[in-house]
C-alpha cells in the first residue's frame, strides 16, 4: 500500500501516538477515517462523471461519423432511396389519396376478383 513498508508503517504509528498522545489517537484515527471515506465517495463521483462525460462525446462523434458516412452513401447512390416507414416519400404522390391505406396482397386480389364477378 503506497510503497510503505513495516518498518515505516511502525515509524509512523509510533510518532502519531507521540503527537496525539494515547488518549486522542483514536479520535483522531476515526476522524482520518472519516476523511478518506469522504474523499473516496468525492474522487469516485468524480470519476463516474468525467467517465460520463467521455461516452457522452464519444457517442456524439459516432453519431456524427455515421450521418457523414450515410450522407456520403446518399450522394453517391444512384438510385433514390425509399423513406422508412411511416414517413412521406419523396417521389411523386399525385396518383395516390393520402386517406386509403393500400390494400393487403390478399385483400387486393379478392377486390380484385370481386370487381370481376360485379362487373362481368
Amino acid at each position: 500500500m503506497f510503497g510503505i513498508g513495516g518498518t515505516e508503517l511502525l515509524v509512523i504509528i509510533v510518532v502519531a501516538l507521540i503527537v496525539f498522545g494515547p488518549k486522542d489517537l483514536p479520535k483522531a484515527m476515526r476522524s482520518a477515517g472519516a476523511m478518506m471515506r469522504t474523499f473516496n465517495r468525492v474522487s469516485g463521483e468524480y470519476r463516474r462523471q468525467f467517465e460520463q462525460a467521455l461516452r457522452d462525446v464519444e457517442r456524439e462523434v459516432e453519431i456524427e461519423e455515421t450521418r457523414k458516412s450515410v450522407e456520403a452513401a446518399l450522394k453517391d447512390s444512384p438510385t433514390p432511396v425509399k423513406s422508412p416507414p411511416g414517413q412521406k416519400d419523396q417521389g411523386d404522390d399525385s396518383k395516390r389519396s393520402p386517406a386509403v391505406a393500400d390494400p393487403e396482397p390478399g385483400e387486393r386480389a379478392s377486390s380484385e376478383a370481386k370487381e370481376k364477378l360485379g362487373h362481368a
